[in-house]
C-alpha cells in the first residue's frame, strides 16, 4: 500500500468518528443567572463568529439533561428560552448541537398574510393583528381618521380583546400606535397624533421581513410619519419579536424613527405623545354600548390609576374585567430608551396611556439621525401580579450573562 493510499484509508476510517465528535458539541453556552431568579427566560447572545443563517441547534444542559431549541435571528445572534429554572447566583452549561433541517421543530408562532394586514397567532389562537391597509373609521366619522400601521386587536390568551380602535370619544386613537403630538417642522406646527387637526398622520409603507421560527417569530415593517403640508418627515421601522408562550403572550416592539429630510424636527415639551396603548371599549365609560367596568393602572413605582399621570415608570400594567374575566397587558420600558425610566401620560377618565419622553422637555430629531426605543409586552389572563412583573422586568433589562465558547 502506497503512503498516499494508506493516508486516504486512515482518513476514511477516521472520518465518521471525526464527524461524530463535531456534531456531539458544535459549541458550548454558559448561562449565569446573576442576582435574579430565572424561569422561561428569553435569552439573546451575540456569537463570536458567524454561523449559517437559519440554522437551529439543540442546547442540552450538561447536568440535568434538559434541552431547548436555539434559533439564529441572523448569522451572529442566537436566541433561546431557558429550559431550566435558575436560582440567583447559579449557572448552567449547555452543549449546542446542530439540528438537521428535516428534523426542525414546527414554528409555534405563525403569521398569516391577510388582505388588510398580518395576523399573528400561536397554536391557532390569535395574538394580534397588524394593519397594513388603511382601516376606515365608523360611518358617522370623517374619513380623515383612516389609519394604517398599528396593532389591533390585541388578544388575551383567553380570547378577550384588550384594545380598541376608533374609540368613542377619541376616534384618532388606534390600540398600539406610535405618534408625536406637538412638533415643529420648517417653522410649521405638525401633529401626527390628532388627525382632525389635519396637520399630519402615520401610515404603513411595506412589510420587509416575516421570519417564523420555533423560538422567535420576527416581523419587520416600515411606516412613515408625514406632514400633510411637507410630506414624509420620519421613516420608521418596527421590529416585532414574538415568543412561543401560549399561557401568556410575550413580544418585543423595537422602533427606529429616522428623519429623512434636510431639516430638524423639533419635538416640543407637551403632556402626551409617543407610544400609546388604547384599552378595550369595555373599559371606556364614554362608550355607552360596550362599557362594562373601569380598567386599573399600576406602575413599577406602585402608583395607581390617574395618579400615575406624568410619573416615571419602568413598567406599566393595565388590567381589568372583560366579560367577567380578568385580563391585562404590561409594557416594560428599557434602559436604552431616551429619558429612562420614561414619563407616562395616563388619561384621567378614558382607558389610554402613553410612554411620553416629551413630558420632561423638548428634544430634536436632526436630519439623518435616529430616535430609537424598545419595549416588551406581556399579555396575561389575570390582574397584575407584582412579583411576576418584577421577574419579567429583570429578564428584560438585566438579562442573564451568557458566554459562548468552542466556535
Amino acid at each position: 500500500m502506497t503512503p498516499g493510499i494508506r493516508f486516504l484509508f486512515v482518513l476514511l476510517i477516521s472520518l465518521p468518528g471525526l464527524l461524530r465528535a463535531q456534531s456531539a458539541a458544535d459549541f458550548t453556552v454558559e448561562v449565569k443567572a446573576g442576582k435574579y431568579t430565572r424561569y422561561q427566560t428569553p435569552v439573546q447572545v451575540n456569537l463570536p463568529k458567524p454561523l449559517p443563517a437559519g440554522a437551529l441547534y439543540t442546547l442540552k444542559n450538561t447536568k440535568t439533561g434538559k434541552s431547548a431549541v436555539a434559533q439564529l435571528l441572523d448569522s451572529v445572534t442566537l436566541v433561546f428560552i431557558l429550559p431550566d429554572s435558575m436560582a440567583p447566583g447559579t449557572w448552567n452549561t449547555y452543549t449546542a448541537s446542530a439540528i438537521a433541517r428535516n428534523k426542525a421543530p414546527q414554528h409555534a408562532v405563525t403569521v398569516a398574510r391577510k388582505k388588510n394586514g398580518l395576523q399573528v397567532s400561536i397554536k391557532n389562537k390569535p395574538i394580534f393583528f397588524y394593519h397594513t391597509q388603511e382601516a376606515m373609521p365608523p360611518a358617522d366619522s370623517p374619513s380623515y381618521y383612516r389609519r394604517s400601521g398599528f396593532i389591533h386587536p390585541l388578544y388575551s390568551p383567553g380570547g378577550q380583546i384588550l384594545t380598541d380602535d376608533f374609540p368613542a370619544g377619541h376616534t384618532h386613537q388606534h390600540a398600539i400606535f406610535n405618534a408625536w403630538t406637538n412638533t415643529t417642522f420648517r417653522k410649521e406646527f405638525v401633529d401626527f397624533w390628532n388627525q382632525h387637526h389635519k396637520r399630519g398622520t402615520v401610515e404603513h409603507i411595506e412589510v420587509t421581513r416575516i421570519k417564523e421560527g420555533p423560538v422567535v417569530t420576527e416581523l419587520r415593517v416600515k411606516l412613515r410619519h408625514k406632514s400633510l403640508l411637507h410630506g414624509e418627515i420620519l421613516r420608521e421601522m418596527w421590529v416585532i419579536r414574538v415568543y412561543p408562550f401560549s399561557d401568556y403572550y410575550l413580544f418585543d416592539l423595537i422602533s427606529e424613527e429616522r428623519n429623512v429630510t434636510t431639516d430638524t424636527l423639533f419635538l416640543n415639551k407637551y403632556h402626551y405623545g409617543g407610544l400609546g396603548f388604547r384599552g378595550s371599549s369595555h373599559w371606556n365609560d364614554h362608550d355607552k354600548k360596550n362599557f362594562q367596568d373601569h380598567w386599573h393602572i399600576l406602575t413599577s413605582e406602585g402608583i395607581r390609576d390617574s395618579a400615575a399621570n406624568h410619573t416615571h415608570a419602568r413598567w406599566v400594567d393595565a388590567s381589568g374585567l372583560i366579560n367577567g374575566r380578568a385580563v391585562g397587558a404590561t409594557v416594560f420600558d428599557h434602559p436604552v430608551n431616551f429619558r429612562y425610566p420614561q414619563p407616562i401620560r395616563v388619561h384621567p377618565s378614558m382607558p389610554y396611556w402613553v410612554y411620553s419622553p416629551v413630558v420632561d422637555g423638548a428634544f430634536t430629531i436632526n436630519p439623518g439621525t435616529w430616535y430609537r426605543s424598545q419595549y416588551r409586552y406581556y399579555v396575561h389572563q389575570q390582574m397584575a401580579d407584582i412579583a411576576t412583573l418584577e421577574r419579567f422586568e429583570k429578564d428584560w433589562v438585566v438579562p442573564p450573562d451568557v458566554t459562548v465558547t468552542g466556535l
